[in-house]
């Protein structure tokens, strides 16, 4: 198993690989600017957004509400309150985290005072004691505004396999299907709403970070995820969409896979394979974010199946 620590430093080298937070690469479509967009009655994400532009979904009851993913900063965690205000002045009640990447966990301090934090345990882990330090000071070599305000704050609530909630019409059910995008992904089923809120699971129309991913894992969870009866997915990165973008992604960690996997078996170096896979995924996936990710992507690829090849 890949250490948290090592994970980290992946991140850090996938971010400088990307040219820095806020920085799109001249040939490739521009991200949007932020807005919230009601998802379902009661249900609103916010997607979009300069630099480092992952989505966060809140519920809103006669109960309370509950935020799924935080933001990467205190500042940008106050903002989602603000949204929230909006719609109601009841408490939080519980903050979700999907995964424990900064971007979608520390904005946790804000919501600290809510009944729970929640996360799979393997997120909790990952961000408590020297390894959220670590995580955080790679974050802060990438100059986020607002980053010296955070006081990492790990999940204090914590499941297996999965877990239900319940607050007032909402039942979630909190699924971890096994290793993907991290080894503590949590994706949450609303099944009378027929919702998938996938965290970073899913990408929409965006290279997917892969770099501590489980290329293999990450595809039969898909997998898993395309089988349960939903209509509206909900991605970590990107506009709110239906089934298709799940399958997208599901095609594209497929390719990664069978490009290079058809390289190792020529005995191709890891520069050959990337130079062979790279421009055939630049082409087909041209309309993307993101696409100074994917040699990253590549590297990742190559060193799993490497071992995967050798065992």
């Amino acid at each position: 198993m890949v250490s948290a620590r090592i994970k980290i430093a992946a991140w850090a080298v996938l971010w400088i690989l990307a040219g820095g937070v806020g920085l799109a690469n001249a040939d490739e479509p521009m991200a949007a600017e932020p807005r919230t967009v009601r998802v379902l009655d009661n249900i609103y994400t916010i997607v979009h957004g300069n630099g480092i532009d992952s989505n966060t979904t809140f519920l809103v009851t006669d109960e309370g509400a509950i935020v799924i993913d935080t933001r990467v900063t205190p500042g940008e965690a106050r903002k989602v309150l603000d949204e929230i205000r909006k719609h109601t002045d009841k408490p939080v009640k519980y903050a979700i985290n999907t995964h424990f990447h900064g971007d979608h966990t520390f904005g946790n301090q804000v919501f600290r005072e809510s009944a729970a934090i929640i996360a799979h345990k393997n997120a909790r882990s990952a961000l408590s004691g020297s390894n959220g330090l670590d995580h955080l000071n790679f974050f802060k070599t990438f100059n986020i505004p607002g980053l010296d305000e955070v006081k990492v704050t790990p999940p204090n609530l914590v499941y297996e396999d999965r877990m239900e909630l319940y607050l007032g019409p909402f039942h979630l059910q909190l699924i971890h299907l096994g290793r993907g995008h991290t080894d503590g992904d949590t994706a949450i089923y609303i099944k009378e709403l027929r919702t998938i809120i996938a965290g970073d699971l899913v990408f929409n129309k965006k290279i997917p970070y892969v770099s501590s991913g489980y290329i293999d894992e990450w595809i039969d969870s898909l997998s898993k995820l395309e089988d349960l009866d939903a209509e509206i997915i909900v991605p970590g990165h990107g506009d709110v969409g239906d089934k298709p973008i799940l399958i997208r992604m599901k095609h594209y960690l497929i390719e990664l896979r069978n490009y290079v996997t058809a390289e190792l078996a020529k005995g191709s170096s890891l520069q050959q394979t990337r130079d062979a896979v790279r421009p055939v995924l630049r082409e087909k996936y041209r309309d993307w974010l993101n696409l100074d990710w994917i040699d990253a992507n590549i590297e990742r690829a190559y060193l799993e199946f490497s071992v995967k090849k050798k065992t």
